[in-house]
């Protein structure tokens, strides 16, 4: 029966492509003649797929039996409707032609993406304990599994009357991690978006799911990245992508956030194949499949709210195309890449409503970053909307190009300030932060950033990086570049530069790469390939597959002795079974208190539904001042502590494999972090 269970939950993930291919029928653009209509209509699919998903957690029906059963259904009806099995012949026949033309090419690719798999799903990171970002998002996920819902229901676990409860929601207690005391119903920190995806990979093959699921998400932001640079480059110089795929596939950060349970390789594929359809959406001059695409990127919001800062991009792209004069020579692109924007401006709004009916303090905390990005978006749009109406705000082409060489000296030169002269200029930047106000006053090292990018992608890669983006600047103000080019390289400079300027996220490494995954690590790599492309002009045509074959091994054999110590690690390996043991041992009708680590009570009532509660932390020393007056009080902690009158006793090991992190880049090397806890009964 079991097996059964998780073969129906499996249903999901097939019916992904359905979908999309339906959707994108839906709004006029048949998928079997898009040109790379497969990931198309798998990023179409995966984002109504997740606006399902998130519905039903909210609600309270998250059934993964019952979602997968219905996407077999949508398969089937799918498959009858549009005759698949007519169309497999021709589908291989055209899958081998396209390989043999490109043989090395999809050689490479293959090896790159499998390699970079095999990385990503042998040695997860087994993230549960939530005193970061990671363990709230398994910890959620292991909660939709058990309870359907997103909420934390204390009226369920029968704490809601509980003191040390109701001092947590007035304020008198700290909170948990990851969870906002909201009345008699919790909330969690983050959007449900890549919790709910993570349970839907768990249900088919245990918790082990949950810390698998980026490791599918990295490798098909390998292709979705990889099939993004090819419309990129020029169609004579598209052998650089594949140098720069095994930088994107093998660079530190990619490989860790690949391991881990955070989210933000869900908003990196959702931007990379929304970049990529606008694109084709421009090629085709389809104003539908604009707005798909920018529908896409800002779907990215859903996932996580700082993206919003995408919205933005849009806008400065958007500005910049009707600025340059682009709008009026070439209106049918420039239409396309409107409903793009327009699109994502769609999208944003949307996800912030969901935040706002859902998360709504995690929405306040960030109301400063919200508010100086809708303000600078709407500016944009604005600026925009006046340059198209009125021919005396643009710049006409003779001007254009006479500052083509101007602006890229200046892209230079801010290249060079942000490598080497800001990170030596004092007072350096503070975190000020409403989320982690204990960080505040400390130096978030802000001033280094591009001196960071460069420790993860490799000096050769960001110097081609500063040379590219001078020669895109060139190219941009010249017209040289094509509508969707210019649109796409604007946009993703965009969030690296407000990325770059403040990462927003904690100082040490390699925590402090994370906000850099989903635009600023693409946009460098797709710069620098940008500029040897244009470096390789002058070469012999049919030498360049060999010498960027050579490049490719090289960049990777690098990036990859450059993480010799981690890179078959498996941080926590364990973890999950460890903390089970102590949820197996403390019931379920009564509070556990759990003494000294609010991380391991999060754990254990998000994750294995313990009535857990954290006293205040003045009253831990005496179990009389929360321990009930009646009856057995089960209470979880450290072994050094001294609990005298205990009827039983048990010690349990909590032991954990972790990286060194380091305020420079990158750390290197392991150590453990041991410890035992003791669940322990007193009789009353």
């Amino acid at each position: 029966m079991d097996y059964l269970k998780a073969l129906a939950a499996l249903g999901l993930w097939p019916a992904i492509y359905p979908v999309g291919a339906a959707a994108l029928a839906f709004a006029g653009e048949s998928a079997h003649r898009l040109r790379f209509h497969p990931l198309l209509a798998l990023g179409v699919g995966s984002a109504l797929a997740t606006l399902l998903l998130m519905l039903l957690a909210r609600i309270g029906a998250f059934v993964p039996t019952v979602i997968g059963a219905c996407g077999w259904v949508v398969l089937a009806l799918w498959c009858w409707r549009e005759r698949v099995w007519t169309r497999l012949a021709d589908a291989f026949a055209r899958a081998r032609d396209d390989f043999f033309r490109h043989a090395g090419a999809a050689l490479a690719v293959t090896a790159i993406v499998a390699t970079a798999g095999y990385f990503y799903a042998m040695y997860p990171k087994e993230s549960l304990l939530g005193e970061r970002d990671e363990g709230i998002y398994a910890q959620h996920a292991l909660h939709l599994l058990r309870t359907g819902g997103s909420v934390v229901d204390l009226s369920a676990l029968g704490i809601a009357a509980e003191p040390a409860v109701q001092a947590v929601g007035r304020g008198q207690a700290p909170e948990l991690p990851g969870i906002y005391p909201t009345g008699q119903r919790w909330t969690y920190q983050f959007s449900a978006a890549t919790p709910a995806w993570m349970a839907m990979l768990a249900a088919p093959l245990g918790p082990q799911g949950i810390f698998r699921f980026n490791a599918l998400l990295g490798a098909l932001n390998c292709i979705a990245f990889y099939c993004l640079l090819r419309r990129l480059l020029p169609a004579r110089a598209r052998a650089w992508a594949v140098p720069a795929l095994a930088v994107f596939a093998f660079q530190p950060a990619q490989v860790w956030v690949s391991r881990n349970t955070l989210s933000e390789p869900l908003c990196a594929w959702f931007l990379a194949v929304g970049l990529f359809a606008a694109s084709v959406a421009v090629g085709r001059r389809s104003r539908r499949l604009g707005l798909v695409a920018g529908a896409l990127i800002g779907m990215g919001c859903f996932v996580r709210i700082d993206a919003i800062v995408f919205a933005l991009a849009a806008a400065a792209a958007g500005l910049a195309t009707v600025a340059l004069d682009r709008a009026a020579r070439q209106p049918r692109a420039a239409a396309v890449l409107g409903e793009a924007a327009f699109g994502c401006y769609l999208a944003t709004a949307l996800a912030m409503g969901y935040f706002l009916a859902c998360v709504q303090p995690y929405l306040l905390g960030l109301a400063d970053l919200v508010v100086a990005a809708t303000v600078a978006t709407v500016a944009c749009a604005f600026l925009a909307h006046a340059a198209a109406n009125a021919p005396a705000l643009r710049l006409r082409g003779a001007t254009a190009a006479r500052l083509a060489w101007p602006a890229a000296a200046a892209m230079a030169a801010l290249f060079v300030y942000a490598l080497w002269i800001r990170p030596h200029v004092q007072p350096y930047a503070v975190i000020e932060s409403k989320l982690v106000p204990q960080l505040n006053g400390n130096r978030d090292y802000r001033e280094t950033s591009l001196l960071s990018v460069a420790a993860y992608l490799s000096w050769p890669t960001v110097l081609a990086a500063g040379l590219g983006a001078a020669l895109a600047a060139r190219a941009l103000f010249a017209g040289r570049l094509s509508p969707a080019r210019a649109w796409i390289l604007v946009f993703l400079l965009v969030p690296t530069v407000v990325y770059l300027w403040r990462p927003m996220v904690s100082p040490d490494h390699i925590w402090a790469s994370r906000r850099w995954l989903p635009a600023v690590f693409p946009a460098c790599i797709a710069l620098a390939a940008f500029g040897a492309a244009r470096l390789s002009r002058w070469a012999a045509p049919e030498r360049l597959p060999a010498q960027t074959a050579l490049f490719a091994l090289a960049l990777a054999a690098s990036l990859l002795w450059q993480q010799r110590d981690t890179l078959r690690l498996r941080e926590d390996a364990g973890l999950v079974a460890q903390i089970g043991a102590i949820a197996e041992r403390l019931p379920r009708d009564r509070p556990t208190y759990v003494i000294g680590s609010p991380q391991l009570a999060s754990a254990l009532l998000s994750g294995f539904g313990v009535p857990a509660v954290q006293p205040p932390p003045a009253t831990w020393g005496d179990a009389g001042r929360y321990c009930p007056a009646q009856g057995d009080c089960w209470m979880v902690v450290p072994k050094a502590d001294p609990v005298a009158g205990a009827a039983f006793d048990q010690t349990l090991p909590l032991r954990r494999l972790r990286r060194v992190t380091s305020l420079e880049p990158l750390a290197h090397g392991t150590y453990e972090e041991a410890g035992e806890w003791r669940v322990v009964r007193l009789a009353r």
